[in-house]
């Protein structure tokens, strides 16, 4: 089974597409703290722009789950804004890329939950995965703007 966490109302195909949100067509609804799959039941976990979502101790529980609910050797890749790029632009831009760097840091503010509790650099990210148990921790794309890596939960 693939999951995709936070799939919001642009789902990857492929997966099952789990959010806190009802009504946008989401498989599972639910907490991403609290997920409703078994221990080693996944064979991958994505997550696209959502552990930002969350404040900073509530991302760690729900990585803990991802880390829980993925098979041995099961892959988790996740994509989060860089917010050392994002605060880069911001100090430096005006005008529309200084408000677009702005939603970046907080959240557009479209729907309840669509505001940033937390950012993440690639060693705040990095050292987070690694707390919740992952090992392996790559870069998957050198895009400045956004955090993409990849983990693996260990064999043993």
């Amino acid at each position: 089974m693939k999951l995709e966490i936070g799939s919001g109302n642009k789902p990857q195909k492929g997966y099952i597409h789990f959010d806190i949100r009802a009504g946008i067509g989401a498989d599972v609804v639910g907490d991403a703290r609290e997920l409703p799959f078994k221990e080693g039941e996944c064979d991958e976990v994505y997550s696209r722009f959502f552990l930002e979502h969350l404040p900073r101790k509530d991302a760690l529980l729900a990585l803990k789950e991802m880390f829980r609910v993925l098979k041995r050797d099961g892959k988790l890749e996740i994509i989060v804004p860089n917010i050392a790029y994002f605060c880069k632009l911001f100090s430096e831009e005006s005008g529309q890329k200084k408000e677009w760097a702005l939603n970046k840091i907080y959240g557009f503010e479209h729907y309840k939950e669509d505001h940033h509790f937390f950012g993440y650099d690639e060693e705040i990210l990095s050292k987070a995965l690694k707390e919740s148990g992952f090992i392996e921790i790559k870069r998957a794309d050198e895009e400045e703007q956004y955090l993409h890596l990849t983990a693996k939960k260990p064999l043993k």
